[in-house]
């Protein structure tokens, strides 16, 4: 189990999923929160449902995300991923009742058709997302215009970033919470982690 007493007890799981370590440094950082939660860890997803989730949207998941659901699963990453039942085509939730859905800007207008929602964040209604063709990562905030911003260039950085984010419950100093936005800042930039946390 990590425990967290000072900065350097946090765990940068990996640079990219797949590379030496990635698995291990995971692993040990979901077994930590799902101890410290009284949780087992989620089963990994066949690569058979994968396909059918594919399919069934017409593009498929970023490489990366699809290792860390074969390996991991729908994880407790500190964020809520979607089950395989709920990833969708975002432009398809106001489909029926656009009256009822956001007033998109024009540069949402552009990205709109081709993001695909995988994560809930905090089950607040906001959403980050990933484009079908370029597989980068969105954030869809339903209080701010422009709604769609691009986060991430890949996947990768968004579930190293939560995975970073989840270690503050395995410390009690009051400083946990600056280490690790201090980490995902040097990591992603301090604007991201702004527009992500705040």
């Amino acid at each position: 189990m990590i425990e967290i007493n000072n900065k350097e007890d946090i765990i940068i799981p990996f640079d990219r999923i797949g590379n030496p370590g990635w698995e291990i440094n995971t692993r040990k950082i979901l077994e930590s929160i799902a101890d410290n939660f009284g949780d087992s860890l989620r089963s990994p997803i066949p690569a058979n449902e994968i396909s059918v989730l594919e399919k069934k949207l017409g593009t498929t998941l970023p490489d990366n995300l699809k290792l860390f659901y074969q390996t991991f699963g729908i994880a407790d990453i500190g964020e809520q991923l979607q089950d395989l039942k709920e990833i969708g085509w975002i432009k398809d939730i106001w489909a029926d009742q656009p009256q009822y859905g956001p007033d998109f800007t024009e540069d949402d207008k552009k990205h709109l058709p081709f993001l695909i929602s995988f994560s809930d964040y905090l089950g607040n209604g906001n959403m980050f997302c990933f484009h079908s063709e370029t597989k980068q990562i969105y954030y869809y905030d339903h209080d701010t215009r422009p709604y769609l911003i691009k986060m991430f260039d890949s996947v990768d950085d968004y579930l190293k970033g939560c995975l970073i984010f989840a270690q503050m419950d395995l410390g009690t100093d009051d400083n946990i919470e600056y280490w690790t936005e201090e980490i995902v800042s040097e990591i992603v930039g301090a604007h991201i982690v702004k527009k992500w946390r705040y």
